[in-house]
């Protein structure tokens, strides 16, 4: 009878039935068709078209595959014979488990896995849609400090003591002419201060006064005028300290409301 799926599967695993049937591969190239049933269902349909009808010759009663005599192996080799070879049973797929039920497997993983990507792609595109861009102060602003300093104004205040420049009788003219000195001394030649324009434009008046008495007598009594004393008029200014600095900032971005940096 012919040789079946079964049988010619079986003998894959063995180097005799391989030979016997005229299957010319390794043990390693054998067992790799043998464990894939596809694979083996390709090679029994090219065997069998290359053997038409096959036949295994009978063996007594032993539970032994059947010799057949076969095509003469390449080389004029002598035909052999299968012996004492067992069919192995075909590996099929477990039960319940069909390709399609695997396929519906895979769908529903890539499905999930697409759904999730997404959805991260819409929270990424959202949270820059929505991004809250601020300055963010990282040291304050220090405003410029002051001190205070003494300076000269460039004006003079004079001031007049109680001690006459004169004295009693003292010569009329050497008594004008004493006077003449003191003015010229604190008030000739410089800027005042309003005080001390007041103060000498009342002692050049006395001076003027007494000249115009003459230059003949003494003096008989003094009057109130007396030496007069001119210094720098000082004043305080505040003054820079130079320490003024701006605020060290950077943008800062915040997104969701909570990622990033947020206030």
């Amino acid at each position: 009878m012919p040789v079946s799926f079964n049988e010619f599967h079986a003998a894959l695993l063995h180097a005799e039935t391989r030979d016997a049937l005229g299957i010319w591969m390794s043990d390693a190239q054998a067992q790799h068709v043998h464990a894939d049933a596809q694979l083996s269902q390709a090679h029994y349909a090219h065997w069998l078209a290359s053997n038409p009808e096959p036949v295994f010759a009978a063996a007594g009663a032993h539970d032994f595959f059947p010799t057949m005599p076969l095509p003469t192996p390449i080389g004029n080799a002598a035909p052999a014979t299968i012996v004492n070879a067992a069919p192995a049973p075909v590996s099929t797929p477990a039960a319940g488990s069909t390709p399609g039920k695997k396929n519906t497997g895979l769908w529903v993983l890539l499905s999930i896995l697409g759904a999730l990507i997404l959805i991260a792609v819409i929270v990424v595109v959202a949270a820059f849609a929505t991004a809250r861009h601020w300055t963010k102060i990282d040291i304050p602003e220090q405003p410029e400090t002051f001190h205070s300093e003494e300076y000269e104004t460039g004006l003079y205040d004079v001031t007049m003591d109680t001690v006459n420049p004169c004295w009693v009788d003292q010569g009329w003219a050497d008594c004008t002419n004493a006077m003449v000195v003191q003015y010229n001394a604190a008030c000739a030649d410089v800027d005042l201060t309003a005080t001390a324009t007041a103060l000498c434009d009342d002692y050049l008046a006395s001076i003027d006064e007494m000249k115009a008495a003459g230059t003949d007598g003494v003096v008989a009594t003094l009057g109130t005028y007396g030496h007069l004393h001119r210094t720098a008029e000082v004043s305080t200014r505040e003054v820079s300290n130079n320490d003024a600095r701006p605020a060290v900032t950077h943008e800062a971005v915040c997104y969701l409301g909570f990622i990033g940096e947020c206030e």
